[in-house]
């Protein structure tokens, strides 16, 4: 079974080391919050970005019909020591992995 986003961030904050607390301190936002989305509650999107930004976690929307293209494309390009996330720092999905369209564009 393939982990939730509550799931990931959690892990994503164990992996860094983090308390919810000190996880809550960086977000700027309550430990409560931390612990209800990680039980999977619900919080408002401005609070998962803050908590996104603050585990240094990028949040990407991705078309439904492109979703298993990308889950591919990281699986085959992680290699060994997999990342649950991309640092914000890095660059983007597209230049990291130098994926092309399978189309070429048409003339029209």
């Amino acid at each position: 079974m393939k982990p939730n986003l509550h799931q990931t961030i959690r892990a994503r904050r164990l992996g860094l080391g983090l308390s919810q607390a000190e996880a809550a301190r960086r977000s700027g936002i309550q430990q409560r919050q931390v612990s209800t989305f990680e039980r999977g509650g619900d919080v408002t999107l401005s609070t998962l970005l803050k908590l996104a930004q603050a585990l240094d976690v990028e949040l990407m929307p991705v078309p439904r019909e492109d979703a298993a293209k990308v889950e591919s494309l990281l699986k085959a390009k992680r290699g060994p020591a997999p990342s649950v996330f991309a640092p914000v720092s890095s660059p983007s999905l597209l230049e990291r992995y130098q994926v092309k369209d399978d189309e070429e564009p048409s003339n029209g």
